[in-house]
Order: C-alpha cells, then sequence, then structure tokens
C-alpha cells in the first residue's frame, strides 16, 4: 500500500475538517453495502462499539489514524481512497480526451499530466471536491494521476490518441482524427475550468508547468511515491492555484 502522510490532511481551513469527516463517512457507507458487511460486524474487526462506528459512518465523528490504517484492511482499500472522493475512471478519461482537443498538434505526456492534476485539484480547491476523484501521486516531475500510464496505453491500444516519440525519449500525445468526444459527465462549469486551464499553459514548456506544479503545497508537502492528499491545495495562495503569477 502507497504510504500517505496522514498528519497533512486535517487542517485548519474553515469547513475543512468537517468536509472530510463527511467524505470519510460516505465512504465508508457505501464500502459497507459493497462488501454486504453490517455495522456490527466492521464495528467488531474495527474493535470499537456499534455506536462508535456508526458515528463515524454517519459522520458525527471521524477516525483516528490508526483507526483509518484498520478500516483499509477491512475494505482493502488504500487510506486515500477513504478519505477522497470516490474516482471515476469513465469521467477521468472524457477529461483527459477534452484535454487534448485544446491541443490539436499534441501536447507532451508530461504536460498533459500536469494539466489533469491541475483540473482536478483547482476543482477542489473551490468546491471540496475535485472532477474524477483521481489519485495523484508525487513523481519527480511532478503530480502524475496513479491511472495516468495505465490509461494512456490502454488509449493508445484502443486507437483514440497517437504518440509520438520526440527526441531524448518524450512523448507527443494527441487525439485521434476518429476519436469521437464524449463530454457528457463533464459539467459546463468543468469544462471552463479546464478550457482555462489549458489556455494558460498551451504555449508554456513542459518544464515550466513542472516547475510550476513542484512550487505548491501539495507537491512540496508529500515525499516521493507518496499518495497527495486533495485538502493540500486548500492551503495554496488563491492567485497560485492553477496559473502562475502576473506581474
Amino acid at each position: 500500500m502507497t504510504f500517505i502522510n496522514i498528519s497533512a490532511i486535517f487542517i485548519s481551513k474553515k469547513g475543512l475538517k468537517m468536509s472530510i469527516t463527511s467524505t470519510v463517512a460516505r465512504n465508508l457507507e457505501n464500502l459497507r453495502n459493497s462488501k454486504d458487511l453490517t455495522q456490527d460486524a466492521v464495528a467488531g474487526q474495527l474493535g470499537v462499539s456499534r455506536a462508535t462506528y456508526i458515528n463515524m459512518e454517519s459522520g458525527k465523528s471521524k477516525p483516528n489514524i490508526e483507526q483509518l490504517a484498520n478500516l483499509a484492511k477491512i475494505y482493502d482499500v488504500s487510506i486515500s481512497e477513504l478519505i477522497d472522493t470516490p474516482r471515476n475512471n469513465e469521467k477521468f478519461e472524457q477529461l483527459y480526451l477534452y484535454v487534448l482537443s485544446h491541443f490539436k498538434g499534441g501536447i507532451p505526456k508530461t504536460k498533459l499530466a500536469k494539466i489533469l492534476y491541475l483540473a482536478d485539484f483547482s476543482w477542489y480547491y473551490d468546491t471540496l471536491e475535485s472532477m474524477t476523484g483521481m489519485r495523484y501521486v508525487r513523481r519527480q516531475y511532478g503530480p502524475v494521476a496513479d491511472t495516468f500510464f495505465e490509461l494512456t496505453e490502454s488509449l493508445y491500444d484502443s486507437g483514440k490518441i497517437n504518440i509520438e516519440v520526440l527526441d531524448r525519449g518524450a512523448f507527443m500525445i494527441s487525439r485521434s482524427a476518429s476519436t469521437k468526444p464524449q463530454e457528457d459527465l463533464l459539467s459546463a462549469d468543468e469544462k471552463k475550468r479546464v478550457d482555462e486551464i489549458c489556455k494558460t499553459w498551451e504555449n508554456a514548456r513542459t518544464e515550466e508547468i513542472v516547475n510550476f506544479t513542484h512550487a505548491q503545497r501539495p507537491w512540496q508537502a508529500c515525499t516521493d511515491g507518496e499518495y497527495i492528499p486533495y485538502s493540500l491545495i486548500t492551503q495554496e495562495d488563491p492567485q497560485h492555484v492553477y496559473k502562475p503569477y502576473t506581474n
């Protein structure tokens, strides 16, 4: 299981603790139902009373760090999946292809990964929910969704994207001309945000967007290979969430 810095999650921004507690509560209920377990059974495995577990699942209290780790084992998920919104793989694919529609001549793979990150995390900054619920991992060249490489390979194998190998092993990704866009899972406001992000970074070099994400709190607060809690973006300067400072 990938390590996650739990101490960085419960921060003091107004309303955030309540939001995280309610997210955990919703995820606990959904996971328990998917496993067809009773509240009594989970409470027993967790070593707490039924009333204590019910309070966790109803959002009246939040699990401590040890309880989060044990709940993750009970439900066979990562801790990040307990504290973040559920991932939506289909929506992430739509977001991926929607971003590509802004770059007709293609976009470097690393730059694409960063734009997807900025879309999800900037949306969380505004709404306390990400667009897709993807888990992002701290990598050398910035945050990357943990399914990014798998999805890229799948889209290439299915003919939905083209991949061109550039000098020094870089990859340029473009949407295939035959790929019909599907955007029904993206709201108008979400697409507007993606449009703004793509316009902001369309002429920037990959190095620039990498340096931008490196300067943000989410990347700086974590170590390589660690899942990045969405909540860390709420500590960022509002003028530095998805676009660089202007002079």
